[in-house]
């Protein structure tokens, strides 16, 4: 079964807000990403990548590391999304692909 990423805290790393800006992303974007619905893929390197839309309908792909403690990632980085990653968003949500929905 696949795991779950629920992100209780966000470890954001000073430079990582000059880092994204070279994507033309603001950190209040990302957090818009995380706060909201996405999906999320294996990334390399043990890292997550969330996909997901801004407020604006800007999709983005958000780059997360796990650390020890539960529900706390790294921010990593974040760029706009790929044309393979909202499609992947795109029909995971229009197919209602929440495996955890009881409903």
């Amino acid at each position: 079964m696949a795991k779950d990423i629920v992100i209780e805290t966000l470890i954001i790393e000073a430079d990582r807000e000059e880092h994204i800006a070279k994507h033309n992303i603001k950190i209040d974007e990302v957090l818009e990403v995380i706060s909201g619905d996405y999906v999320f893929l294996q990334g390399k390197l043990d890292r997550w990548l969330l996909i997901g839309k801004t407020k604006n309908e800007r999709f983005l792909t958000i780059v997360v590391g796990e650390r020890e403690k539960e529900y706390t990632y790294g921010f990593v980085t974040a760029r706009p999304s790929r044309k393979e990653e909202k499609s992947f968003y795109q029909e995971f949500t229009l197919q209602g692909g929440d495996e955890n929905d009881k409903s």
